[in-house]
């Protein structure tokens, strides 16, 4: 593909997004890469540097050790806390911003389109 057809087909969606009267977004792990936040199953993701067993929920359930883990990934990676919103976050703040936005639904629990702008009520966290 040419840039220029990706720019035609670029333009070709904003315009079905600003003609619509309302649009929902679907987002997962790619879109907050850029922000810091590593993916799943890519190169550099999280399977790559942990066992995918320890996210299990029986481990889970039954293994104090991964419990207390997953705990130091979350609150001492900082990976999420320290995350920024990043142009595609933005994007949807603003469609949000336009009046055209329903909804977001992702699967991402970073809180990165609230803080770009979306209004929690209109951010729908789905995973698992």
């Amino acid at each position: 593909m040419t840039n220029d057809d990706l720019n035609a087909k670029t333009g070709a969606v904003a315009d079905m997004i600003l003609s619509s009267q309302k649009v929902v977004v679907f987002t997962g792990a790619g879109v907050s890469t850029e922000s810091g936040i590593p993916d799943f199953r890519s190169p550099e993701g999280i399977w790559s540097k942990f066992d995918p067993d320890d996210f299990t929920i029986e481990k889970f359930l039954h293994n104090p050790e991964t419990r207390k883990k997953q705990w130091r990934i979350l609150v001492e990676g900082g990976l999420i806390a320290d995350a920024k919103p990043n142009h595609a976050h933005l994007a949807i703040a603003e469609l949000e911003r336009l009046g055209k936005l329903d909804c977001v639904i992702t699967q991402n629990i970073d809180n990165l389109h609230q803080k770009a702008g979306n209004s929690p009520e209109k951010v729908i966290e789905l995973h698992g």
